[in-house]
């Protein structure tokens, strides 16, 4: 390999870290490592916290990895999962996830009814293009936050993508990508800028860091001699890989699922999310769709525990009769199962399947329609690329045609696309 112009590729998501390199000039990605994301630490049902000693250890696993690979790699190009976000307590920090739901806790109830009801009504957080729930930084945050007397003023914020890049900066550089800023629920995507009105929910506990629109280079990592450029959106980053354009849309079904498409120039208001893109575009997306999580659970009920691949196709090869499918919430897949489970009749795995892909068409198909937007589909991750009844059923009951990507790693394929051009 030609080590000259070599950049290293990170993307942690919420089931694994991976990591690849990629030379200038071409696409091909070389030396694919794969780790599980680390677990979330065991303190309350509620409290969705990644042991930050233990993510820094992988992710530094991860592109050491790559530096032994390419030696002469000179720089590092980020995507990771979006809304979640980091705090200094007591010179340490908490990686709190974007499936974090302390705001819901008891001792929190009167002010997230407050803060739910207050931003439900904002006309500045409709231009943040952000779904109000539990886990948005802006409502965690603001239902937390202690009222007056906090020990840790004007902290940087940072999400957990940006505290990545100042990690590997030695913490020196706090700046966000658009795409990443966007996810907190504080920034106004059409003006570009924090929304001070929003940011006050805060308190005086953080400072809002500098945010570009284009793939800035913020500083140098000494450890691994790379320049770091900012971090991105890994939803985007995927939209990029897969192939999105004004021609068609994107069906993400991997361990979560979204449905995506170029929003054109215009503001527009629906049942879907607003957010940035790359080239100073924007896209719409419904996000939160139930994927590979549920597809596990009703795979493991079918069959038990430990499964494998062969039970996945036998799972879906069980599926062929629509006719004896019964619509279920495969949303919320705990509680179906639990109901299922409850009912002690012998299991027709043939009819659980049928259920379980219908109903998952179902709700893609409506959440399609939802986008209003015209054009062919493009199925990407895992389970929508490699489960073919689901791709199939997608595209009949939308009277779409579809393809299905040519890349099984979108993400690290969108940061190859986007180090071409920095």
């Amino acid at each position: 390999m030609n080590q000259a112009n070599i950049s290293i590729l990170l993307d942690f998501g919420g089931s694994f870290i991976k990591s690849a390199v990629v030379q200038r000039g071409r696409r091909e990605l070389e030396n694919i490592l794969t780790f599980p994301t680390p677990p979330f630490l065991a303190n309350h049902e509620k409290l969705k916290v990644i042991p930050v000693n233990a993510l820094i250890r992988v992710i530094d696993e991860a592109i050491g990895g790559q530096a032994k690979f390419a030696p002469k790699a000179s720089r590092i190009f980020i995507s990771g999962q979006m809304g979640g976000y980091v705090i200094l307590n007591d010179q340490e920090f908490e990686v709190i996830s974007w499936q974090d739901e302390r705001a819901l806790l008891e001792a929190n109830s009167e002010k997230y009814r407050s803060i739910y009801s207050s931003l439900d009504k904002s006309t500045e957080f409709k231009r943040t293009g952000s779904e109000l729930r539990p886990g948005l930084p802006i409502v965690s945050i603001a239902v937390s936050s202690s009222e007056g007397n906090d020990t840790n003023l004007y902290q940087p914020f940072r999400s957990l993508i940006s505290f990545v890049t100042s990690y590997l900066t030695d913490f020196e550089c706090d700046e966000m990508h658009v795409t990443d800023a966007a996810a907190s629920g504080f920034f106004d995507i059409y003006s570009n800028q924090w929304d001070q009105k929003l940011t006050a929910l805060a308190g005086n506990r953080f400072k809002f860091p500098k945010v570009y629109g284009d793939i800035k280079r913020l500083g140098l990592s000494k450890k691994y001699n790379l320049e770091v450029f900012c971090g991105v959106g890994d939803q985007q980053a995927s939209l990029l890989g897969a192939g999105l354009d004004s021609e068609n849309l994107v069906v993400n079904i991997g361990t979560g699922g979204q449905v995506a498409g170029l929003n054109g120039s215009t503001e527009t208001t629906g049942n879907y999310q607003i957010r940035p893109y790359f080239g100073g575009e924007k896209i719409r997306t419904i996000t939160h769709l139930p994927s590979g999580r549920a597809l596990k659970a009703f795979v493991e009920f079918a069959f038990g525990k430990n499964v494998g691949s062969s039970d996945y196709e036998s799972f879906a090869k069980m599926a062929g009769d629509e006719n004896i499918a019964e619509l279920i919430d495969v949303s919320n897949y705990e509680k179906t199962l639990k109901e299922l489970s409850e009912l002690g009749n012998a299991k027709d795995i043939a009819k659980l399947a049928s259920s379980f892909f219908y109903s998952l068409i179902e709700i893609y198909a409506k959440s399609i329609a939802d986008l209003e937007l015209s054009g062919s589909l493009i199925f990407a991750g895992g389970v929508g690329q490699k489960v073919g009844i689901i791709a199939l059923g997608i595209s009949e009951k939308t009277s779409r045609n579809y393809f299905i990507s040519n890349s099984d790693e979108t993400t690290l394929a969108g940061l190859a696309l986007l180090s071409e051009n920095v």
